[in-house]
């Protein structure tokens, strides 16, 4: 698969989440889907932070158009479990872009504001679009 321009490869694809990789440019992309029960919710998290770990990921684009809103508990388990694998990672930017639905909206900004009671060593945003969200990811790649 091509995303502006740049080759992926799809490293995990199931039933409600794709994620796809290019080692060169450091950056995944993670497309979530529907109302995620939540032990593949969180299979799925571990998964995607193991991965960002061993393959050095810099920076992310996290597509949340297409997900429901998370329960309570799973926005604390997410949360914590991933800050906690996360804290020592390479990751740079991570550019989340949002559904219109402001319950879903509200799930992802609890899960960061959970997160970030354990510093991690990068910074994120939402969008509402993939190019906004691409624009802001790559926007240092070509700073002079």
């Amino acid at each position: 698969m091509e995303l502006i321009g740049m080759e992926l490869v799809t490293v995990l694809d199931i039933e409600y989440v794709s994620i796809r990789h290019n080692p060169e440019e450091k950056f995944m992309w993670n497309e979530w889907r529907e109302s995620i029960p939540s032990q593949q919710l969180r299979e799925a998290m571990m998964f995607a932070c193991d991965f960002i770990l061993d393959n050095e990921v810099e920076l992310i684009l996290a597509d949340y158009t297409r997900m429901h809103a998370t329960t309570v508990e799973d926005q604390v388990w997410i949360a914590t479990h991933s800050a906690e694998k996360l804290q020592h990672s390479r990751l740079r930017k991570v550019a989340n872009v949002m559904a219109h639905d402001v319950f879903q909206q509200i799930a992802i900004e609890n899960i960061y504001e959970k997160a970030s009671e354990i510093p991690l060593p990068c910074v994120s945003e939402a969008f509402f679009t993939k190019e906004a969200a691409l624009d802001w990811l790559f926007s240092d790649k070509y700073a002079f």
